[in-house]
Parts: C-alpha cells; structure tokens; sequence
C-alpha cells in the first residue's frame, strides 16, 4: 500500500495556509512539520487528526521541547526530517553536509525547510532524495506563492516529490 506525506515548513504563526494544504491533499498518511511552526502544531492540524504527525524544532521556535531531528519509517524506507539549520542549507548550494549527515544516518528520503526555498534534489550517488517544500508561509522569492511538498512512496520503494503552490 502507498504512504502519501505532506510535507510543509517555515508557517512563522500563521496556519491558514497549512490548513488549506492539508484540506486540499487529504486524504494522506504522515503530515511533517520540518520546524519554524512559531505556536503550536494543533493550530494547524487541530485535535487527534487522522494522520500522523511529524515535526521538528526551527531556529525560530524558542521554549519548546520539540525534537531537533525526527527519524521514521515510510512505508519500507527509512526518513530523516529537520529543519536544516545545523547543516547549512542556506549556504551550501550543493546540499553537501546534509547529503553526508544523510548518508550516515542511512536515510532513503530527507525532509528539511529553513531556507524558505523549495526544491528536490536527487542524490544518485548515495540514492538519497532530499525534498525542502519550501515556505508554507514566506516563499523565499517575492511574488512567489505558499508552496508545500507531497510524496507518494510506492510499495516498489519509489519516492514520487511534488512541489505544490497554494492558489489562494
């Protein structure tokens, strides 16, 4: 059976548009906050949703005992999300600490926010898929829309990204 995740990053406070991201994918499995959230996770998803959650610490969430790194399984494959601070996605173009920090944690699929910039990016040499679904609040572009990541994991071990915008 295929696992479905919606990945969403960077909401700053405001869980409008997460709410119509998660209100125009359900149905999905996993629901993955890669941290920034600045309040609580149940402003976006409410409470006891129908899926699982997944969140990470940002840089911007002071006071908060959320994890710093969250490692699960997706169906067969094994999945890292952070916020991507501690491993320079802002700065290296290459993604090469992350890819390496991946690599030992012998993750299939990387989900990072952070740099508000949304992108895939497939490592074949480690066969690792790094998703960032960029800003579900502030796109790192002016006059960008919200976007959020989807990904379909198939019962063949395929990792299907999508980068998705919000229309308001």
């Amino acid at each position: 059976m295929n696992v479905k995740l919606l990945v969403i990053s960077d909401s700053h406070g405001y869980p409008g548009f997460a709410k119509k991201a998660i209100e125009k994918e359900s149905p999905f499995d996993i629901l993955v906050h890669c941290g920034d959230i600045q309040g609580s996770i149940t402003s976006i998803t409410g409470d006891n949703p129908p899926y699982e959650v997944k969140i990470v610490r940002g840089n911007c969430d002071f006071g908060n005992s959320l994890p710093l790194d969250e490692e699960f399984k997706a169906g067969f494959l094994s999945v890292w999300a952070t916020h991507g601070t501690a491993y320079n996605v802002k700065y290296e173009e290459n993604l090469k600490t992350l890819k390496e920090a991946a690599k030992s944690r012998h993750a299939d699929l990387v989900l990072f926010g952070h740099s508000h910039y949304a992108e895939i990016v497939k490592d074949t040499e480690n066969n690792i898929t790094l998703v960032n679904p960029g800003s579900i609040c502030y796109p790192q572009v002016s006059g960008d829309k919200a976007t959020y990541a989807v990904i379909t994991i198939t019962d063949d071990y395929e990792i299907i990204p999508e980068i998705k915008k919000i229309e308001e």
